[in-house]
């Protein structure tokens, strides 16, 4: 009796939560094929009209639902003979599109603006303006044209419907049918979809790369979470050798690199070769056309990129998987903003392009999800160069070893995981801070640790445990430190 309560209360106190998926499904036979590709090419018109129309600063903050009557009046639904119902809704999926565009331009001039000031009364009406009206403001028009461009649409290929406009019966076990709106009233266009399930809600008619149909649609489903609250923490530090290095020194999905390499060789040798064959085939008119058949399509070139990204995935998510398995606090760098640095050579752009950072991101959160942990982004700026058992910016990194003032080595990525881990903690640097704001923080930290040694600036530049890079600041901070006679704290 004891053991069936404790059983009980153990399944009441478990939290429970609906996650939204995804799922394609392909189309086996198409009554009308023909008609299909018709409606996905008309439907193309009223989304571009949407992005002529709203795509600008015109539709900012608008509300998808009143784009509709917008857009009809440069054009009507009976100008090219598409029902009014597929009309609205191809208008209303352009306008939800350009909205998420819209919400993206915001949170990143929103951390502009919370980088601006620091006044709260400031930071209201920079954030009211950018709601109601950016353009007012001279500095925060410029932030608005800069992140927010103007976007366009070229999609062609799909159609979107809403519960009113299908209906969906089983056939079979595995087999369903779709009955979907055609161009005349009333009549409907039969689809035969390999599915287990009945559709409901908004779905997306997709013909794909490779000229098939398939259906997109969302479903839900109830993932059950430990009951247990986070009882460790662990910093991650993200790699290009290995997907990630963990404060406590283990590798995960070790040997990343190796199939990035060999992956960006194999599409740069590829591409190289394409190119060869397409001037071959300019210069060769009589075997042009051959060529272009037999040696130039997508089709298994777009097959082989999937394989071998569903393979990345899977190597980085199973690893991941073996270490993280009970609820865990873990503190992650916020790699969300974009790298505006000078260009790199060729070879290492490839390298880069090929990373899979919002994969190693999403990989992250779809494990923390299933095991009931925490993720928390903290402040990036040189936890490479910070010394984890000193928290000052005294030694150097050298390849994969980072060497300590005292001559210590550690391995360079189990360093920067132990300051991620310690920057979870930081009251002083948030995760919002600049970088230069981040860096005199390190510099002043790095003066008192100096001093409470015994030793000065310039000795530690002398003997190469201090960048020269950061000469000036370092010697400013120590005079300020030396007149102020007062300890760090």
């Amino acid at each position: 009796m004891h053991r069936f309560k404790a059983n009980y209360v153990a399944r009441k106190q478990q939290q429970k939560i609906e996650e939204v998926y995804a799922q394609v499904i392909p189309v086996v036979a198409c009554a009308d094929e023909a008609q299909i590709e018709r409606i996905m090419h008309l439907c193309a018109i009223p989304r571009a009209l949407t992005y002529n129309k709203l795509g600008s600063l015109q539709g900012w903050e608008k509300d998808w639902r009143k784009a509709d009557p917008i857009v009809r009046s440069a054009r009507k639904p009976s100008d090219i003979g598409l029902p009014a119902k597929l009309w609205e809704w191809s208008v209303s999926d352009a306008m939800k599109a350009i909205g998420a565009q819209q919400e993206a331009a915001k949170s990143l001039i929103a951390r502009k603006i919370e980088e601006r000031t620091k006044d709260e009364a400031e930071r209201a009406r920079l954030l009211n303006l950018l709601h109601n009206s950016p353009t007012t403001y001279p500095w925060l028009h410029r932030q608005f044209r800069q992140l927010f461009v103007r976007g366009h649409t070229f999609v062609r290929n799909q159609i979107v419907y809403q519960n009113s406009g299908y209906k969906c019966k089983r056939l079979t076990r595995n087999t369903v049918v779709l009955q979907v709106a055609a161009l005349n009233k009333g009549c409907r266009i039969s689809l035969k979809l390999k599915c287990r399930h009945i559709i409901s809600g908004q779905i997306r008619l997709i013909r794909n790369q490779f000229g098939q149909l398939e259906v997109h649609c969302t479903r839900k489903r109830t993932l059950v979470l430990p009951s247990s609250k986070p009882d460790k923490q662990i910093g991650i530090d993200q790699g290009y050798t290995e997907a990630f290095y963990t404060s406590d020194g283990d590798k995960i999905a070790d040997g990343l690199g190796q199939l990035m390499t060999a992956k960006t060789h194999r599409i740069t040798r590829s591409n190289r070769n394409r190119y060869r064959l397409r001037s071959y085939a300019a210069n060769h008119p009589e075997k042009a056309e051959n060529i272009r058949l037999n040696n130039l399509g997508h089709k298994v070139k777009s097959r082989r990129l999937q394989r071998e990204k569903a393979t990345i995935q899977n190597f980085i998510r199973q690893d991941l998987r073996r270490k993280i398995s009970a609820p865990t606090q873990i503190f992650v760098e916020d790699l969300s903003r974009p790298i505006t640095r000078k260009q790199q050579a060729k070879h290492i752009n490839r390298l880069l392009n090929q990373w899979m950072k919002g994969e190693l991101q999403a990989s992250i959160e779809k494990i923390a999800l299933e095991t009931g942990s925490t993720v928390s982004a903290v402040n990036p700026a040189y936890t490479s160069q910070v010394d984890s058992l000193t928290g000052t910016l005294l030694g150097q990194r050298e390849g994969d070893r980072f060497i300590r003032h005292t001559g210590d080595a550690i391995q360079a990525d189990e360093n920067a995981a132990r300051n991620v881990l310690h920057r979870g903690s930081d009251s002083e640097i948030t995760r919002w801070m600049k970088y230069a704001e981040v860096r005199q923080i390190l510099i002043r930290r790095t003066v008192w640790y100096l001093a409470s040694i015994g030793k000065s600036v310039a000795y530690a530049l002398e003997l190469g445990w201090l960048n020269s890079k950061f000469r000036a600041e370092a010697i400013e901070l120590e005079a300020d430190v030396t007149q102020r006679g007062a300890g760090y704290g």
